[in-house]
């Protein structure tokens, strides 16, 4: 067996800063946030929207967080790359100060013995290409396909993992039949498109990575995939025939029509019924079909938080932790039962269990031979801090009981390759701002260095990474002790060259 990657996974805009340095442009997520800037009264349970001109400030930082990576022991840090750092204009002018702020990003983690897993996309478009219609314009699939090219010509030897996108369904869904995510579409039509476009353009990706591999700017044994948040369903009542009909239609909806066509070279036909049933005059042609058959995706990422429960479009929950949401096929909605479901302070499920069931059903519909790879997994806390120190019990809990289920599977040769958390450190939250933290790493948002400090967490992964896996027990006396030395001599860990 090949062995186990332990990783962290973050993001581009919301951790990286210097929004306007090397001459980098805006993307939507950048006029979103200056646009809708909010910032409620405190203990509101509102949205913030918070500026991300600094956010973690990973661009100044990048040595820093090497070193703290290094110290943690990681195999990879996942990144998602900014498309406008390289493209900041158009689709053909390259911003050689951006592809060279990268260069040194991932060479600075490769001498540290971390490399650095490269997610092309994710939800951040250029500002100019959305100006020009973002995915719903076909030509935004040609200039992702040059971004993806010059990534591979200058990243390409750095790294043997790839990913063309990632939770292209949080995007299509929020921000093109919603107005919650930018570009804040809210048209059918628009959605279709961006569906599409989307996974013809993860083909031409895998198109460019073979020739990259050809000209040999890429290992010839590299693999590049794509990820997916699908929350695997539940029938709820579970003995409910309807239920589990609903279930059904679920699956085709959250899963087949964001994995089918990247490794099946189809759509579900629940995606054509939404095109016919909305009158959207939009044609899927024999020609696109064949080429996304033609370049499938070589894995799987998979990013597992929690399992939905699912019910009859009409069922009517009478006792729910929050309102249900309705499909827009009008053949299921998500409900969230009050009694016997464990939630987080976002009325999150927690459930751990459906991870290998769930890896098995990805397997059956997608083949054996695919590797997964768990992308994100994580749990976010108002973190709270006890006489200086981060005690995230319910975040060690949590990653235990998860990353459990998958060194399982691993173990039982399931193809699953390895496990990234989400995050390295704290971020900006779309849905939170800066409430919201994630990361084994405390980032102080009020300092102008935005300063970072280990979590109890961090001290967990360690051990973990540091045993392979093999002991994931925590006892948090002997692990506050341990953190206690670790800040005490913080500074000389972070200062090493």
């Amino acid at each position: 067996m090949k062995p186990f990657l332990f990783c962290a996974t973050t993001n581009a805009f919301q951790i990286e800063g210097g929004r306007h340095l090397g001459n980098r442009s805006d993307s939507i997520w950048d006029e979103f946030t200056k646009r809708k800037f909010y910032i409620p009264p405190p203990h509101k349970p509102e949205r913030e929207i918070n500026s991300i001109e600094i956010a973690s400030d990973f661009y100044h930082q990048y040595k820093i967080d090497a070193k703290i990576c290094q110290y943690l022991k990681l195999d990879a840090l996942v990144y998602c790359l900014d498309w406008t750092r390289i493209f900041p204009n158009d689709a053909t002018q390259i911003n050689m100060d951006g592809v060279q702020f990268y260069v040194n990003v991932f060479e600075s983690f490769l001498k540290c013995g971390v490399k650095i897993i490269p997610i092309l996309y994710h939800w951040d478009t250029p500002l100019w290409a959305q100006k020009l219609g973002g995915w719903e314009n076909r030509s935004c699939v040609k200039w992702f396909q040059k971004y993806a090219t010059t990534i591979f010509k200058y990243l390409g030897k750095y790294c043997d993992i790839w990913f063309t996108s990632d939770e292209n369904s949080s995007l299509t869904t929020f921000g093109y039949l919603d107005d919650y995510f930018p570009p804040e579409r809210k048209n059918p039509t628009a959605f279709v498109k961006a569906v599409h476009h989307l996974a013809l353009a993860s083909a031409t990706c895998k198109e460019a990575f073979i020739k990259a591999k050809n000209k040999g700017y890429i290992n010839k044994q590299a693999m590049i995939g794509v990820g997916h948040d699908w929350s695997p369903p539940l029938p709820y009542p579970h003995d409910s025939p309807k239920a589990r009909q609903a279930v059904i239609a679920y699956n085709a909806w959250y899963l087949g029509l964001y994995f089918d066509p990247y490794f099946l070279g189809k759509y579900p036909q629940i995606f054509y019924d939404f095109i016919k049933n909305n009158s959207i005059k939009f044609h899927i042609s024999q020609k696109d079909l064949d080429y996304l058959k033609k370049y499938p995706m070589d894995l799987i990422g998979w990013n597992y938080y929690r399992p939905f429960y699912v019910s009859e479009y009409d069922y009517l929950l009478k006792q729910a932790k929050k309102p249900s949401e309705k499909s827009p096929t009008g053949k299921f909605q998500i409900v969230y039962p009050l009694q016997n479901v464990k939630y987080t302070n976002w009325k999150w499920t927690i459930d751990p269990s459906q991870i290998r069931p769930g890896l098995n059903f990805l397997h059956q519909k997608y083949g054996k031979n695919i590797p997964i790879f768990i992308l994100e997994n994580g749990l976010g806390l108002f973190d709270k801090k006890d006489k200086g120190l981060i005690l995230d019990k319910k975040r060690i809990q949590y990653l235990h009981d998860h990353l459990r289920e998958v060194l399982q599977a691993y173990q039982a040769k399931e193809n699953v390759i390895g496990y990234s958390l989400w995050t390295y450190c704290d971020i900006f939250s779309p849905s939170a701002g800066y409430r919201k933290n994630y990361g084994l790493v405390h980032v102080n948002f009020r300092s102008p260095h935005r300063t970072r400090l280990p979590k109890l967490s961090y001290i967990w992964y360690k051990n973990v990474i540091a045993n392979g896996g093999q002991d994931l027990s925590f006892n948090y006396k002997k692990l506050t002790k341990n953190l206690k030395i670790l800040l005490h001599n913080w500074k000389n860990i972070i200062s090493k060259t």
